[in-house]
This record gives C-alpha cells, sequence and structure tokens, in this order.
C-alpha cells in the first residue's frame, strides 16, 4: 500500500499538479510561495518516484530485485543528470563571460557592467562569482534615466537574490525527463516567476511606470534566451 500510496503521488504531481499551478493566476501574483510550491513538487517527484521503487525492493522475491534495481538507477540517473547540467551551466556562462569581456565596454558607473553595440534593446545578467549585467547600445539610446534605472534594479534583483541558483534544478529536471510535460511546464512557469520577483523589485526601486516603459522596450532576462516575449504582457498585467 505504501508503494501505491507513493506511485499514485508521483504521477499526480508530475501530472495535473504541475499543470493547475502554472495556469493559477494567484501563483503569478504571490512569485515567492508559487516557487516554493514548485520547488516541493519538483523534490517530491523524484522522491516519491524513488521511493515507489525502493519500498518494493524491500520485499523479497526476483520482482523485488527488480524494483530495487529500477529506484537505484533511478536516483542515480537524475542525479548524474543533475550533476551534468550544472556542470554544462557553468562552462557555458565562464565562456560567455570570457566573449563579453573581450567585445564588451567597461561601464565605470556600473560595476560588472558591460555595453554591447547592437540595434536589439536587450538587458540581462551573467551570474556567478564573476557576475555581469549587460547592456546594448540600443537600451541607452531609447530609454529615459528612469526606466534605465528599472533595467539596472531588474538585473541586479536577479543577481542578489540568486535566481539561477532557482532555475538550475529545473533545468535538470527538463534535461533528465525531456518527454515529460510537467518539467517543460515547471521549467517555463519557475522563469517567469523570478521575472516577476524582479519585476517586483524594479517597481519597488522606481515606480511602475518605469518599469513598464523598460518592459515595453527591453527584452528582460536573467541570461540571454531566458525571457519569453509572450510572458511579456502577463508581467505587465500584474504591474496593474
Amino acid at each position: 500500500m505504501i508503494a501505491l500510496g507513493l506511485l499514485f503521488t508521483a504521477l499526480v504531481l508530475a501530472g495535473p499538479v504541475p499543470y493547475l499551478l502554472a495556469r493559477s493566476r494567484t501563483a503569478l501574483r504571490h512569485p515567492v510561495p508559487a516557487l516554493l510550491a514548485w520547488q516541493a513538487i519538483g523534490a517530491c517527484t523524484g522522491l516519491a518516484a524513488v521511493g515507489a521503487a525502493l519500498t518494493v525492493g524491500a520485499g523479497e522475491g526476483p520482482f523485488a530485485l527488480v524494483a530495487l534495481g529500477a529506484g537505484v538507477l533511478l536516483a542515480g540517473y537524475l542525479l548524474a543528470v543533475s550533476a551534468w547540467v550544472t556542470v554544462r551551466t557553468l562552462a557555458r556562462r565562464r565562456s560567455h563571460r570570457d566573449l563579453l569581456d573581450l567585445v564588451g565596454t567597461p561601464l565605470p558607473a556600473l560595476p560588472g557592467g558591460r555595453l554591447v553595440i547592437s540595434a536589439a534593446p536587450v538587458a540581462y545578467c551573467l551570474p556567478g562569482r564573476r557576475p555581469r549585467l549587460v547592456l546594448t547600445s540600443a537600451v541607452l539610446a531609447r530609454l529615459a534615466p528612469a526606466a534605465l534605472d528599472a533595467v539596472v534594479a531588474h538585473e541586479r534583483a536577479h543577481l542578489r537574490q540568486r535566481h539561477h541558483l532557482v532555475l538550475l534544478p529545473f533545468a535538470a529536471w527538463q534535461a533528465a525527463l525531456p518527454f515529460l510535460p510537467a518539467a517543460r511546464t515547471a521549467r517555463a512557469s519557475v522563469a517567469l516567476l523570478v521575472e516577476a520577483l524582479a519585476d517586483d523589485t524594479a517597481r519597488a526601486r522606481v515606480g511602475t511606470a518605469p518599469l513598464a516603459d523598460a518592459l515595453h522596450t527591453v527584452a528582460l532576462a536573467q541570461e540571454p534566451g531566458g525571457v519569453s516575449t509572450t510572458d511579456v504582457p502577463l508581467r505587465l498585467a500584474r504591474l496593474t
């Protein structure tokens, strides 16, 4: 019965629960509890699946041995993928940072800041021991000073609140189980929630109007490719 209960829990957490949480407007209005819920879902799904197999494996007979082996293999696989994703992510960030230091111009008024010449208005931060905050020349050209302050406050919030550590387990979950819709949903939803958190920090610092102006103009993300343009209307709507 315990094994069945754990298996049922894993199936529920990998199916309807992520779907319902991702569609919840309340979650976007309260990103911190929603992020805690997503973290609980991710951790409990893996633990329940492994626990179900190990519980069956605690019995006797050949089926128990198969279940025990399956549980051990699943746990090992999830840990190995998590380690691989972490190492790969750190390597990519290090390479990206080195490239930015070659092609970007330091911004004296912004510690760790780099200016990249581009017609596309993009801003993002690159976390790590030597973080970088990247602004393109189009951002400086198009934004008023208050909106530019909102951009900087948003990106600094990502770095200060260590959102990259929040996102990493969900990137590993998707890499480990790419066929699982819940894994893709979780990663996208958590990415949106950390953007909402950074938006809240920027709004508290500079106000709603400058932040809205920045969101209308600039692609704000923790890292390049980490923001979806389809999320911007949702982020603008929650400001009002």
